[in-house]
């Protein structure tokens, strides 16, 4: 079991490593032009060269030690930052899974491909340029203005002043004009993906429509939109950046106003004039680095807060407290099922798509399930596969559905979906999602049974370097037609070998004689397993046990008016 607290008390100890190293960093440069300062005024002195050894070395150290700690900075800082985002990712897709599918379809691909990347990387951003850039200068600032006002107060006066005002006003003149503009970034930048996304994959239905130039317009106004919000973030980090650097003027200013008289008073040595000159050179280097940091912590807020708006979504169907597990069934074999009175409802529709059903499968029973659209017969799979909330009895074995953890619930059930994604991957990988590290005779024999034997045999001929199951399909499969592509997530659901299979619509986009030859041999590997297949289509005698076809659920009647059935069951073709 991985030990949470424990990897987020070294991801703590690392960061706060890489600010101590990083601020060890900032003082060694500004050692570095302190005693640079004072050797080259003490050097026009030609003074022997034994009173020089110390600041010669003192210049080689803080010189190699400022880049050495900056290296060692940045590796523990960025490794830190990594883990983190590592334990942050996983934790958004571990959270998404769970919304899978019925709670996603509140975002669109884009902005959930933007919340998951973007906005995951601008929240570690927060550390890496915030946070660490924010102690650096603060550490700096302390230590420049104590040894500038150890050698001469007014001057180490005036610097207080500069670097306060630096580092307040220049910050919050960053971050009060650029407020808007961070705002309006991510949804620019989830709008931009999205339109991108749908332009790469609808390409060709948009040139056939002729549409394709008004969808490249509309992207390129997001983009527009997108560059010009950027622009107004770089702008006013620039306007922050002058006003630093006009501060810093002043500093420098002041301590020559201040160390002239002086040195001509005798109150400071000749020597230490361009130790003061200098010093506000290095303490503004990290603050000057302020208003950016701002910014970053102001996108980074707003980041976080498009992804707490993913945390906190409500599961469509939430794990039980203390979940049980699958009881066998005392008649052997797989679970089998009992349904009675269940009512599914989608979330944020008014009415269920699914009510009244009462069903019974024993094990190793093939059911066939057909009926219009809108008859419920994908939401009957969804709720088998435990992701939507139920009313009334759904169980497995004995034990009721709503008292298994998902996990627990998909190891039992697969489910072959008319929308199976296909990976830009070779065909043996797509199929080894189901089962990895499976020889390659079993994928072979599972794309068999799909009804897939001629074209693997076909596939092996052309390539020659190799076997069929090495040929690459392509983004989302576009190199297999949409018959192949159902028959490959349907090889891939045979593979996983689970007890209990729904396949829905396996016979889609075959022609008749196709479509009967792989339910027969999709049969034949389901003998012995109980299975649910939802078709459109009448079902080839022998393919199933037997048949039941849904209806609509009734449009919601008087309260006085009894319940009626929705519920047909018609004996196996």
């Amino acid at each position: 079991m991985v030990n949470t607290a424990r990897i987020r008390n070294t991801i703590a100890l690392r960061l706060g490593a890489g600010a101590a190293l990083g601020a060890l960093s900032q003082l060694s440069a500004l050692a570095l032009l302190a005693v640079s300062g004072y050797l080259i005024s003490r050097a026009w002195q030609q003074p022997p060269i034994l009173y020089l050894m110390w600041a010669v070395t003192s210049v080689r150290l803080f010189g190699i030690s400022r880049g050495v700690l900056r290296y060692a900075e940045r590796l523990v800082s960025h490794d830190a930052a990594f883990r983190g985002l590592e334990r942050l990712r996983l934790a958004v897709w571990r959270k998404l899974v769970r919304l899978a599918p019925a709670g996603l379809p509140v975002w669109r691909s884009g902005d959930l491909q933007a919340r998951l990347i973007d906005d995951v990387d601008g929240v570690g951003d927060r550390w890496l340029r915030g946070t660490l850039p924010a102690i650096s200068a603060a550490i700096v600032a302390i230590a420049a203005v104590t040894l500038q006002f150890t050698l001469l107060p007014a001057a180490g006066i005036i610097l207080a002043a500069s670097l306060g005002a630096a580092a307040l006003l220049a910050p919050a003149l960053a971050a009060w004009s650029s407020r808007l503009a961070m705002r309006t970034t991510a949804a620019a930048r989830a709008d931009l993906t999205h339109g991108v996304q749908s332009c790469l994959h609808g390409r060709e239905e948009l040139v056939a429509t002729g549409t394709d130039t008004v969808a490249l317009e509309r992207v390129l106004h997001t983009d527009a939109q997108l560059r010009a919000a950027h622009a107004r973030i770089a702008w006013t980090a620039g306007l922050g950046q002058g006003a630093g650097l006009l501060a810093m003027a002043v500093a420098v200013l002041g301590a020559l106003a201040t160390g002239i008289p002086a040195l001509g008073a005798g109150t400071l040595d000749g020597v230490l004039l361009a130790v003061i000159t200098l010093v506000p050179l290095a303490a503004f280097e990290p603050v000057l680095a302020l208003p950016a940091a701002v910014q970053q912590a102001g996108i980074a807020k707003d980041c976080g807060r498009r992804l707490v708006e993913i945390t906190e979504t409500a599961e469509p169907r939430p794990d039980p407290v203390e979940p049980l597990e699958v009881e066998p069934n005392p008649a052997g074999g797989p679970p089998y099922i009992e349904i009675k009175r269940l009512a599914v409802t989608w979330p944020g529709s008014p009415a269920p798509a699914l009510k009244g059903l009462d069903l019974t499968i024993q094990p190793g029973e093939r059911v066939g399930i057909t009926g219009p659209s809108g008859s419920g017969k994908s939401t009957l799979a969804a709720a088998l596969m435990g992701f939507l909330p139920y009313e009334g009895n759904l169980r497995f074995g004995g034990v009721e559905l709503s008292e298994l953890d998902g996990d627990t619930i998909r190891q039992t059930v697969g489910l072959c979906s008319q929308n199976a994604h296909i990976f830009d991957t070779t065909l043996a990988e797509n199929l080894r999602l189901a089962r990895p590290g499976a020889p390659e005779t079993e994928l072979a024999r599972a794309l068999r049974w799909a009804g897939l034997r001629d074209w693997l045999d076909a596939l092996d001929r052309a390539n020659a370097n190799g076997t069929g199951l090495d040929t690459l399909l392509g983004e989302h499969g576009r190199a297999v037609s949409g018959g192949e592509r159902g028959r490959i997530a349907l090889a891939r659901c045979l593979l996983a070998d689970r007890e209990v299979l729904i396949l829905d619509e396996p016979d889609a986009h075959l022609d008749a004689a196709t479509a009967e030859r792989v339910l027969r041999t999709t049969a034949a590997a389901l003998e012995g397993k109980t299975a649910i297949i939802i078709t459109h289509r009448p079902l080839p005698a022998g393919v199933v046990d037997r048949v039941i076809s849904l209806d609509p659920p009734p449009v919601p009647a008087p309260r006085d008016a009894p319940n009626s059935s929705t519920v047909d069951i018609a004996p196996a073709v």
